[in-house]
């Protein structure tokens, strides 16, 4: 995976998590220009320059895309990335510990939103943009 295509996927990554990175307006906001971007006509490497600007504009939207840029090629949210869940827990993992489970990956058909489900009772939602039911699981990217 290159990198423009590592910025994709975290641009479609971190749209479910705006509201906790950003007040609104600002979180409604920048997810309209995230969709707009990504369901634009433009090339790859214009989308991804794009989604960068964006990204990198704030503090906590940059913090998110650094992290998912260092988890490629798997390009997870951090909140599903084993150092952060270590971190989260305060102590190393117990010798013999396999790690975390993976999360499954759900796509808007259109590809311009990714949804990480948090637990096995979590109900699948609908993308913001199309209103289409997500599909998956998907394998990572």
């Amino acid at each position: 995976m290159d990198d423009d295509d590592a910025v994709i996927e975290a641009a479609r990554t971190i749209r479910p998590y705006l509201d906790r990175l950003a007040e609104s307006p600002t979180a409604d906001e920048l997810d309209r220009q995230l969709a707009n971007a990504l369901n634009g006509r433009s090339d790859q490497s214009a989308i991804a320059r794009r989604l960068r600007v964006l990204l990198d504009g704030q503090e906590d939207t940059a913090w998110f895309l650094a992290e998912v840029l260092a988890d490629t090629p798997l390009c997870r949210p951090p909140y599903h990335q084993p150092r952060y869940l270590q971190r989260q827990r305060g102590i190393p993992a117990p010798a013999g510990d396999p790690g975390p489970v993976d999360a499954p990956r759900f796509t808007c058909p259109h590809g311009d939103y990714v949804w990480y489900r948090p637990d096995v009772g979590a109900p699948v939602p609908d993308c913001p943009t199309h209103h289409l039911r997500l599909t998956g699981p998907d394998p990572e990217c």
